[in-house]
């Protein structure tokens, strides 16, 4: 029975030291991902919902160039949710679509497809929570 060198065993610690390392560090990765999709959503959803509240408040506010923003917003939220809530993700997608048309879609389609902010709203507590 052949007995482990030092150097053995000092090669073996450092490789299970850097396994170690590589899992926690795979987990705060994944835990930093996951709070920059929830942080894109809701900075989604607060331009958006400021954006509204000017247009309801002073019609004459409405911007193509703000709009046009707000549809890379979502677009851009999607993609960093895709991850973890794909049905979510889709709904951001469309609401990208929706902020670069808003014809685009039916009173009615919105309801259906969730896009409206409370419904975000709601995803957005349910994701807290879970953290």
């Amino acid at each position: 029975m052949a007995l482990l060198e030092i150097s053995d065993v000092s090669s073996l610690s450092e490789a299970a030291i850097k396994w170690v390392e590589f899992f926690v560090n795979r987990k705060e990765n994944k835990a930093k991902k996951e709070n920059e999709a929830i942080k894109s959503l809701m900075t989604s959803l607060d331009r958006t919902a400021v954006y509204m509240k000017s247009v309801l408040d002073n019609a004459e506010s409405k911007s193509d160039t703000v709009e046009r923003e707000l549809s890379e917003c979502w677009y851009s939220t999607s993609i960093l949710v895709r991850e973890y809530n794909p049905e979510l993700a889709e709904r951001c997608f469309f609401k990208g679509i929706y902020w670069s048309n808003n014809s685009r879609f039916t009173e009615q389609e919105i309801i259906d497809k969730k896009m409206k902010l409370h419904h975000i709203e709601m995803d957005i507590a349910k994701a807290l929570a879970s953290i």
